[in-house]
């Protein structure tokens, strides 16, 4: 398996995932504290680098490939998305994409999960992807049917599991 650090950047029509390294600091730290949950201590910048850097440390370890995402029009930082985590030896990944609540419309994820699926499939010949989403994500759920992920048996009344094959 080739190292998860040379996969980088990679483009869409509309988006490019590139390193958190390469955001800027402030734009992570917003999306950071937009998805913490009220229990957990809110990110500071600090904590916010430290993140960057433990997720940077993981992918060049070959642990975790993850990306933050940028629209290429304007170059602004909408989200994060990648196979985290992942085992190579045994083909399987749990994909993650979460994008700024601007960005969480149907052509948008459409286009992230279709890139990210045909990546990890064809570069990675990952056989199996799983995804987890609040039951409540309409529109993920959409992309992901027609991606042709199937619902996995429920472990939780507020998430679901969908898997590919």
């Amino acid at each position: 398996m080739p190292k998860f650090e040379k996969y980088h950047p990679i483009l869409t029509p509309h988006y490019t995932f590139d390193w958190l390294t390469k955001a800027r600091a402030k734009d992570v730290l917003a999306f950071y504290q937009q998805f913490t949950p009220v229990t957990e201590t809110v990110p500071t910048m600090l904590t916010t680098a430290d993140r960057i850097n433990h997720t940077m440390r993981d992918i060049f370890h070959d642990q975790k490939l993850v990306w933050g995402i940028s629209r290429r029009a304007d170059d602004q930082f909408i989200g994060q998305a990648g196979f985290d985590p992942i085992d190579t030896d045994q083909q399987t990944a749990t994909l993650q994409v979460h994008v700024m609540p601007a960005a969480h419309q149907q052509t948008t994820l459409a286009e992230l999960y279709t890139r990210l699926t045909e990546f990890g499939t064809q570069e990675l010949g990952l056989t199996q992807l799983t995804v987890t989403l609040p039951v409540t994500d309409t529109i993920a759920t959409q992309v992901l049917t027609a991606l042709h992920f199937r619902s996995a048996p429920a472990t939780t009344t507020d998430r679901i599991t969908y898997q590919l094959p």
